[in-house]
């Protein structure tokens, strides 16, 4: 034990792994059921990665209820294997797992399919796990326990938000541009003087709410409404996190972090300087 959490072996994941034993079929199946390997083409699949087999159920479940069609990994050398071959809807990934880490298996994931819209639900629950998970690359983080409603609408705000960046003129333009600083609503990328910033769809679309305002201090509740479609969040630590991540991609670019300003008691505001 570290700090009091469990401590797990790390390994290196890449695309075209051998799959790991640890692959449990859905619902009502067996535990270690193995499906057959569909077409390549079929149908998008949301991949549920948990080895909490009673949480892994719980998750299943009430995605289906949903329409997605879940495979459930209880590894995440077996979640790759699967991803490398099939098309995915959504990603739902624990961060403790047997054989790796959710946030190196999030980064996999974002080289294999890089506009996945990835969950993290995870037990570790404070602000420095959520800025880690969404740094990693996920787009929203929630902590166990959970209420089934609140990942079923999260999920399906992920989804259809993934699926409605492009072409959304009624937003106020696919591309936005402020001083070098321009958010590619069609490209799904942020770019400083024309250099990629290697930002997650979602950051995408913040960036682009704060250009589209530049100056204007824009309420937590007004981005979490404008970027996840949904209003209703009671923790500010997710919007935080990916605020955090694209100032530190800005930095990492050669722009200045302060670009982005905290406006206390209201939310962000893109400031020229």
């Amino acid at each position: 034990m570290a700090g009091g959490r469990p401590v797990r072996a790390a390994m290196t994941l890449r695309a075209g792994q051998p799959p790991d034993p640890g692959v449990r079929g859905t619902g009502a199946t067996a535990a270690r059921e193995q499906r057959p390997p569909r077409a390549q083409g079929g149908p998008a699949i949301t991949i549920v990665v948990e080895d909490d087999p009673d949480y892994a159920d719980i998750i299943s479940y009430t995605l289906k209820r949903e329409s997605h069609e879940v495979v459930v990994f209880d590894t995440a050398a077996a979640a790759v294997a699967f991803a490398a071959k099939k098309p995915l809807k959504l990603a739902v990934l624990d961060v403790m797992l047997p054989d790796a880490t959710g946030l190196e298996l999030c980064n996999v994931l974002r080289r294999l399919t890089p506009n996945l819209p990835i969950l993290f639900l995870s037990s570790l629950d404070t602000s420095s796990d959520v800025v880690a998970g969404l740094h990693a690359g996920g787009d929203d983080y929630m902590t166990k326990p959970f209420h089934p409603s609140e990942l079923a609408a999260r999920a399906q705000a992920l989804v259809r938000r993934a699926g409605t960046y492009a072409g959304q003129t009624e937003r106020g333009g696919t591309r936005l541009s402020q001083r070098g600083l321009e958010a590619d609503r069609d490209g799904q990328e942020a770019y400083l003087d024309g250099k990629p910033l290697g930002c997650t769809p979602f950051e995408v679309e913040i960036l682009a709410q704060l250009l589209h305002y530049p100056g204007q201090a824009l309420s937590h509740g007004f981005l979490t409404q404008q970027v996840w479609g949904y209003s209703n969040v009671q923790d500010a630590s997710l919007l935080k996190g990916h605020i955090s991540s694209l100032r530190k991609k800005v930095k990492d670019g050669g722009g200045s972090p302060d670009l982005i300003r905290t406006v206390h008691g209201v939310g962000y505001s893109y400031t020229p300087l």
